[in-house]
């Protein structure tokens, strides 16, 4: 489990169905443009790029209580920061499987509020 289902039931309880929808549909939406600066920072040694586009995701994936990508996520920022591509891969596709779980888990966590 990508998500602690506990602790995103507690943050959706202080919204209506309506929002939670659309919360999860946003992260959807954006996420393959996340993927993509990622895999283009990476590539291009983009440091910035790593920086805030990890920073972002890091926050985004925080809203739905998804630990070890959020972990994932930090390293990533902070490897961006310090100009440091050393294992930025692994730690990339670490990330993108953590991801593809989560999307998973959100598939059915939103049958649940539609």
């Amino acid at each position: 489990m990508a998500i602690n289902k506990e602790l995103l039931q507690e943050t959706f309880d202080i919204y209506d169905n309506e929002t939670i929808v659309e919360i999860i549909n946003i992260f959807f939406e954006e996420h393959p443009d996340r993927i993509k600066a990622l895999n283009e920072a990476t590539s291009n040694k983009d440091s910035e790029l790593l920086r805030t586009t990890a920073h972002g995701l890091k926050g985004v994936i925080s809203h739905f209580h998804a630990e070890e990508a959020r972990k994932l996520a930090k390293k990533l920022e902070d490897k961006g920061a310090e100009g440091d591509f050393s294992e930025t891969e692994e730690i990339k596709e670490k990330l993108f499987q953590e991801l593809d779980e989560m999307m998973e888990e959100l598939k059915e966590i939103k049958k649940k509020y539609q």
